[in-house]
Formats: C-alpha cells, structure tokens, sequence
C-alpha cells in the first residue's frame, strides 16, 4: 500500500537518512582505525586478525535476514529499527572496550557488525519507494553519508586515540550513539512510511524464495560479493599496512583513511545518478575494474605524492560502488520487497566474501601485507570480467 506523502517530509526523510548514514559509519571507519591498537594490547597474529574480519562479515551477512524481515514486515516501524540500530552501536561499541581477551572481542565486535547490519534494508528501501525515479541518484546520497561517516570516523578515532586508549575511545562514544539514536527516531516518526511489504514469516519466505530463483538477481549478488570481498580485504588490512608496514602514526593512519573516504562523498551521487542515465553496467564494468588496478596501486606506490594518488583513486570507487549496485537489485523487484532485496545483496555479499580477510590474514603472514593487497586487486579485476560477460535486465 501507497501512503501519501509530502515533499517535506521526503526530504526529511533524505536528510534523516543521509545524516544517520554517516553516523553508522563514522562509528564503523572508526574500529579500523583501533584495529591495530586492540592487535597490539591482545597480542594477535594477521590470522587472528583475519579471521576476526571474517567471524564480523559472516555474522553481519546472516543478520541481514532478519533485518530486511523486519524492514518489510514492520515498513511503519522503520523509524525506531533505525533508531535502535544506532544505540546499539554505541552499546556494543561499550563492551569492545571491555573486553578482555581475543573472544571477548570477537563476540562484541561481531554484535557490533550486526547492529551495523539492520540500517541499510529500512533505510535504503525506504529511499528507493519514496525516490523511485531517481533511485540510483537517492541511493547515492545515502551512500556519500556513508563515505562522510567513514571520511570523519579515522580523523576522530586517530585524534581521541592521542588522548585515550582504545578502550577509552569506545566507552566514549557509548553517549553520542544513544542521542544520535534518539534524535533519528524523532526526526523520523512523523514520516510516513510504506505499508507492510509480507504479512509473515511464510510469506517473507516464499518471497525469498522467488526471489533467489531470479537469475539477473542472482547474477547481481554475485557481483556484490566479488566486491565486497575485495573492499573488505582492503579495509582491515590497509590499516595494518599503513601503522605496521609503512610505520605511520595513528593520527597519520586516521587521515590517509580519511582521504580514501572524502574521494568518495561527490562520486557517490555522480555515479549514482549517471547510472540512473547510462544504466548500472555501463557503469560498473570499467569501475570494478579500476578499483582493482587502484587495490594494487596503493600496494606498490612509494611514499609521498604517488601513495597520496594512488591512496585517494582507490578511495573514489571504494563504497560508491555498493550504491549502484543496491540500485541494480531493487530495479529487479517489486516495492513490497524491496528491504528484502537490499537485505539479500548485504547479507549474500558478505556471507560469499567472508572467507576472504581469513584466506588474506594467511598470505599477509606468509608473504607479507602487500600480498593481500594483490588478493583484493585480483578480485576485483575477476568481478569486473564477470559483469563484463554476463547480463542482467531492469524490471518494467
């Protein structure tokens, strides 16, 4: 069911979800940034590490079910899932800094990622119903909160870490989380939202169902995986790259993190709303693959200049791309199942790439960081044959 809906209230609606975007991610940039430091205090190897990374993709993979379940069977409740998602950010991010061993971290980083996890289906389903004609330029935006959040979050996490532990830096953040919540729940309840998309457990399931037996769908989640794969290598080991490679302080970690993530706040909508023109592959094959060249780049630029490029290349590409590629799986479907949609693209994605970090922890110990970095960029450049050489087609 269509409920009525003004131009104010879209727009706050846009607003609203662009800002709390960037908030999700400011806290999310921010754990990478405490990554090595949590690996320093704990002692652990780039296994550990890895497989860290991994246990966090897989978990927040398998609770994209549940949230894309909720977003469509509770469509008017959306204001408080999203409210909610961002205090129990700041709660998880609680016990991180109190934990006192390699499983006490692993169990509350992972509740962590799945917080993280239920934004995206009531946030960007919300997004793509209300700004259907302009959905790739509307998924965009969102997304360049997102490089907003992940641009701001090393630059504050590398700061604080001037002043406080790691620990301390996460039981700070425990307050601003809560009242970012709170205030989003308020903005937002006076929105109209969309109607209930399934009217049950069976019904989500049979939609699921159809929806995994839709081969362009199919293809697309492919895509999201090589992709994600490739990013999430890249994130939890840049870090480790930057402080243990190239010797780099933490506030210096926190603004080369800082100018990969600004790269990306003007390209989302650009690319957004030129695939809303040329369409999504015309879009996707040639930045999957420059992504790739971009991974490998930063693996083998020198210091200076040239680490700077390479650095801020890869930076541009590096989350603009999941905007396009949400906007390729919900242009496949229905409205009524549009959470649905977004929540199979994360949760497929990241359940496909979650081996990777492990499989990176494995080669960065045997032969090096740089050996990860090789990882990413290879599968990247194999994503980019395959959108090349298959097809999928838009809904009418």
């Amino acid at each position: 069911m269509v409920t009525a809906i003004s131009a104010r209230q879209r727009l706050t609606l846009l607003l609203v979800a662009v800002t709390g975007h960037a908030v999700k991610h400011l806290f999310n940039a921010a754990f990478f940034v405490l990554l090595p430091e949590i690996k320093a205090e704990l002692a652990l190897s780039n296994v550990q590490v890895g497989t860290l990374s991994t246990l966090r993709n897989i978990a927040g993979g398998v609770a994209n079910l549940p949230a894309g379940f909720l977003a469509d069977r509770f469509g008017r409740s959306r204001p408080l899932i999203l409210g909610a998602s961002i205090v129990l950010v700041g709660l998880f991010g609680l016990l991180l800094g109190l934990a006192s061993g390699y499983w006490s971290a692993v169990i509350a980083s992972t509740l962590l990622v799945v917080a993280i996890t239920f934004w995206h289906p009531s946030a960007i389903s919300a997004l793509s119903q209300r700004f259907a004609e302009r959905r790739g330029f509307a998924i965009g935006l969102h997304g360049t909160g997102g490089s907003i959040g992940e641009a701001l979050g090393p630059l504050v996490a590398g700061a604080l870490l001037a002043l406080l532990t790691w620990r301390g830096v996460l039981q700070v953040g425990f307050v601003p989380a809560v009242a970012a919540g709170v205030v989003i729940w308020l903005l937002l309840r006076r929105v109209p939202m969309e109607a209930e998309g399934v009217s049950g457990v069976s019904h989500y399931l049979q939609s699921l169902r159809k929806l995994i037996g839709n081969r362009s769908l199919v293809i697309v989640l492919l895509l999201a995986g090589g992709f994600v794969g490739g990013q999430s290598v890249v994130m939890t080991f840049l870090p480790i790259y930057l402080r243990e490679d190239l010797g780099l302080s933490s506030v210096a970690l926190g603004f080369y993190l800082f100018l990969a993530q600004a790269a990306g706040i003007g390209s989302q909508p650009v690319l957004g709303l030129l695939s809303d023109r040329v369409g999504r592959k015309a879009v996707l094959v040639p930045s999957f693959l420059f992504l790739g060249l971009a991974f490998l780049g930063v693996s083998v630029a020198p210091p200076g200049w040239p680490f700077v490029v390479a650095v801020v290349a890869m930076g541009a590409f590096l989350f603009s791309l999941m905007s396009i590629i949400l906007a390729a799986s919900v242009d496949l479907v229905d409205r009524s199942v549009q959470a649905t949609v977004v929540s199979l693209v994360f949760g497929a994605s990241i359940v496909v790439a979650g081996i990777s970090p492990a499989v990176a922890g494995v080669l960065a110990d045997s032969y090096g960081t740089k050996a990860a970095f090789m990882l990413a960029s290879g599968m990247l450049v194999a994503t980019a044959v395959f959108a090349g050489v298959t097809r999928w087609r838009r809904a009418d």
